[in-house]
Parts: structure tokens; sequence; C-alpha cells
């Protein structure tokens, strides 16, 4: 139970580090950042509960306790990490249910709803980020994939062929 609110304790921290980071200044790159604020919780907690872990057992102690928190953390901060990104763009799907939210109760027709699916709205937003990321290049008139890109397509493309699933469609 002290490994579970251990872990608590630093992902709560991290979250809370994280965001006091954005009141300050919004990072160029949040997955790096907040990769760099979880792994940075996580080295000063280890480190503070092995300083601290003198004549407290409220703290995890020895190497089996502190892998069992890496074990832990490590997917609970994936998973923070994984959020935050969807967080700072909207889906398409979200665009569309507040474009018909903000109608209230008379709704909206077909026809206006395909007014705001279009590439500016979905598409672009996509490119913008991942041009900031790095995972492509904006030459002229003509997108160029990156190294980072070219990278995270094959990362991405590891799970369907495990999974023996088509790309497409």
């Amino acid at each position: 139970m002290k490994i579970f609110i251990f872990c608590v304790i630093l992902t709560s921290s991290a979250i809370v580090f994280y965001l006091a980071l954005l009141r300050i200044r919004r990072p160029r790159n949040s997955v790096a950042a907040l990769l760099i604020v979880f792994t940075g919780v996580l080295c000063g907690g280890l480190i503070s509960a092995h300083l601290l872990n003198k004549g407290y057992s409220v703290f995890p102690a020895g190497f089996w306790e502190f892998l069992h928190v890496i074990i832990f953390y490590v997917p609970v901060m994936l998973s923070c990490i994984i959020t935050f990104v969807a967080l700072e763009d909207d889906s398409p799907s979200m665009t569309i249910v507040r474009f018909i939210e903000q109608a209230g109760a008379k709704g909206r027709n077909r026809n206006q709803i395909r007014q705001i699916i279009n590439d500016e709205a979905l598409i672009l937003p996509r490119i913008n980020a991942m041009v900031k990321n790095g995972w492509i290049e904006a030459r002229e008139n003509e997108y160029q994939a990156m190294a980072k890109g070219r990278f995270y397509n094959k990362l991405l493309a590891l799970a369907p062929k495990l999974l023996n699933i088509s790309r497409e469609g």
C-alpha cells in the first residue's frame, strides 16, 4: 500500500509542478517538458525516500520496493503524458460536438456541420502540431517527414504488425 500511496504522491506532485510550469511559461515541446517533469519528480522522490527512510517505514526502501515504484509509476506517467498532449488540441470529434452544442436545443443541420468539417478546422492543426514537434518540415507548399516523424511512424506501426491488423482506412 505504501508503494501505491507513494506513487500517487509522486504523480500528483508532477501534475502540480507541470501546471505551475504552464502558468509561468508554456513549453515549446510539451511532451519533452512532461517527460522531464515526471522523470525529475520520480528521481527526486526516490532519492528523497532513500534519504528519509532512516526511521520512517512510510517510504519505500530497498531495491525491490524502488523497482515496484518505477514499474507502477512509469505507465501512470506515460498515461498522464498522453492525456495532457491529447488535451492540448481539440480532436475532430470534440470540434463537431462543441459546434452542435453551441446551437443549443435547436441543433445543427448537416450542411452546417459540413461547413466546419474542412482542412483548416480539423487537419491543419494536426499538421501544425507535427511541424512544431519536429515530425515533419514545411518546405514551400510541401511537407517532408523528418527523422523524428519517421521514427514515430515505425514505432506506431509495430502494434498493428504484432496484432496482424491492417493500417488502412
